[in-house]
């Protein structure tokens, strides 16, 4: 089992409270305060401000959880790995996707490819949604992963030196919140977001989806934009609770059940694609050639 005291200490900082960690992982809070002064004893460094509003992430801290979260990645993927090798499946298959993000055609057909290379062993790692995740899941290819599903952009995969194929396309929609004024509508219009402010992904994630959002500021009017540093639960739940819409992809629209998925009336399409290897292994090779089969863009 991994270390007790990095779990610890990654969940009291996703959640942002010793009490609630402590609620999560079934311990004490003051068990959860011993193991973090424990750590950062250990460490020679405060992981934690504390002060009467809640625990902060020092920058120390901060670095230490970026740092953390791969070495947790890398634990869990060592340990996927070494079971299909007890387990005696060769075909074992790594597959990266973005929290919140994933092509749903991909997921929809991996099974029906799988029966094809006669179930070949498989294992999804979800990154977050943040620039810095990305950066990390496309360095990851190759290496940590033998593929990842995300946003296509051949300007992207050509920077990290990787091949990819264009899979499908899928509408950017309005993430609404059941009891918003605009949660009866099925489509949404340019008058319609008068007055709203809305969510959407922080720029410089993709260059595909920075140019979408730029033509809808263009071509709608009236509202206001504030960017949201990545797409998980939190920031799903901060808009419902604020009672704000964001703009999301149509293959997300299952992520949240507390959300109604509505079209906007003008069509705005993001391209989603596969990215891997140029030095890929026979079994993703031709994983990739089935997968690729099945895509309406192929």
């Amino acid at each position: 089992m991994f270390d007790e005291y990095l779990k610890t200490f990654i969940c009291a900082a996703e959640s942002g409270s010793f009490i609630k960690t402590a609620e999560i992982l079934y311990l004490s809070p003051n068990a959860v305060k011993k193991r973090i002064t424990s750590l950062e004893e250990s460490l020679g460094f405060l992981l934690f401000e504390r002060t009467l509003k809640g625990i902060k992430l020092t920058p120390a801290g901060k670095s230490f959880y970026n740092d953390s979260k791969k070495l947790v990645q890398s634990y869990n993927q060592a340990v996927e790995k070494a079971q299909a090798i007890n387990e005696n499946k060769p075909d074992f298959v790594r597959i990266g996707i973005m929290d919140t993000f994933a092509d749903e055609f991909m997921l929809a057909n991996w099974f029906p490819a799988d029966e094809n290379i006669h179930r070949a062993y498989s294992s999804m790692f979800f990154f977050g949604t943040s620039n810095e995740n990305i950066i990390s899941m496309f360095r990851a290819v190759g290496k940590d992963i033998d593929f990842c599903v995300d946003i296509y952009d051949e300007k992207l995969a050509k920077k990290f030196g990787l091949n990819s194929i264009k899979l499908s396309e899928t509408k950017i929609c309005c993430a609404i919140p059941l009891n918003h004024r605009l949660a009866s509508k099925t489509e949404i219009s340019f008058s319609d977001l008068c007055g709203e402010k809305i969510a959407t992904l922080k720029s410089g994630r993709s260059a595909v989806w920075d140019n979408a959002i730029s033509k809808i500021k263009e071509d709608y009017f009236g509202f206001s934009i504030f960017e949201i540093e990545k797409f998980n639960i939190k920031t799903f739940n901060r808009c419902e609770n604020e009672n704000r819409i964001m703009l999301i992809t149509e293959n997300s629209q299952r992520v949240y059940p507390f959300c109604k998925c509505v079209p906007l009336s003008e069509t705005y399409k993001i391209p989603f694609g596969l990215y891997y290897s140029k030095n890929s292994d026979t079994k993703t090779t031709e994983l990739i050639k089935i997968i690729k089969s099945f895509s309406p863009e192929n």
